[in-house]
């Protein structure tokens, strides 16, 4: 009885294990729903703040399973300009173990979601797999909330102009972010600024779905 107490209390501990590193992507677009998760900065906290220059954070995570290439995508606006600057990002869910760590020097857990940006959405006749900067997301287990981590620079594009890359360094102000999940509606126009195709456009190449 002993030994099956200690079995059972084992398996307990690398089911609890598993739970903790399973990709909750998963239970964040089930049923093929969209998640969206946002963080606003007020102007009390940006005076109290003034090395922060990003005001807004939006993150979209779809639920198209029979989409390839992408499947996350940031809006970002930054202080003194109300435009917002998007990226989309192949993102896959790694685990890791032992001695192997992620490639951000920030995060610091055993899982995350490691993304790899474009320089330009795909929304063109050709894109290049060009890439703009790399992402780490961390959804929380009730999927609530969501950690970003972003590398230093990336390259990223306004709505207006969708061909035209900006470089934009986050400094250590604007590196980590806790966002709020909210109605996926107010995605919308982040899913639609790096989906919708350019004028003309025949068609669209799937964005490199590796990670670093």
């Amino acid at each position: 009885m002993r030994f099956q107490t200690i079995v059972a209390a084992l398996l307990a501990v690398v089911v609890s294990a598993q739970n903790v590193w399973a990709d909750p992507f998963s239970d964040l677009t089930k049923s093929g729903r969209d998640a969206c998760f946002r963080r606003s900065y007020d102007a009390a906290h940006l005076r109290k703040n003034p090395r922060q220059q990003t005001t807004s954070l939006v993150v979209w995570i779809t639920g198209d399973t029979d989409q390839s290439g992408t499947n996350v995508g940031l809006a970002a606006v930054r202080r003194g300009d109300p435009q917002a600057l998007f990226i989309s990002a192949a993102c896959e869910w790694e685990v890791y173990k032992g001695e192997r760590r992620s490639w951000m020097e920030l995060y610091k857990k055993k899982a995350g979601a490691g993304c790899v940006t474009l320089a330009v959405p795909d929304v063109f006749d050709s894109s290049s797999a060009e890439e703009g900067g790399g992402v780490l997301l961390d959804p929380a287990a009730d999927g609530k909330t969501l950690m970003v981590y972003l590398d230093e620079y990336q390259t990223m594009v306004k709505r207006a102009d969708r061909g035209r890359k900006i470089s934009i360094m986050f400094g250590a102000d604007d590196r980590i972010f806790l966002l709020r999940r909210i109605d996926a509606k107010e995605c919308n126009f982040v899913k639609e600024a790096l989906t919708a195709p350019e004028p003309g456009a025949r068609g669209t190449i799937s964005a490199p779905g590796q990670n670093r």
